[in-house]
């Protein structure tokens, strides 16, 4: 079974385990298995998962330093 790319999520940790290419997550809730016995997943959709949240996390990083917020700032204060 080819499994589509909006199945595929790439996250940098898992279980507070960091891993330096990530980990891939495999959304199953929405396939059918019923007899299943291999799935395959195409790693240009994979490398492109990953293209998309290194994007993401690159714009959020640019609108943290555009407003002053640092990784290491801590949460904000109590009013």
């Amino acid at each position: 079974m080819r499994i589509p790319a909006r199945f595929l999520k790439v996250s940098s940790n898992y279980g507070g385990i960091q891993s330096h290419e990530g980990w891939l997550e495999i959304d199953i809730r929405a396939l059918d298995l019923d007899g299943v016995t291999k799935l395959h997943v195409d790693l240009d959709d994979v490398a492109r998962v990953k293209e998309k949240r290194d994007e993401a996390t690159a714009t959020v990083d640019a609108w943290d330093a555009l407003f002053g917020k640092k990784d290491d700032d801590g949460p904000p204060p109590a009013p």
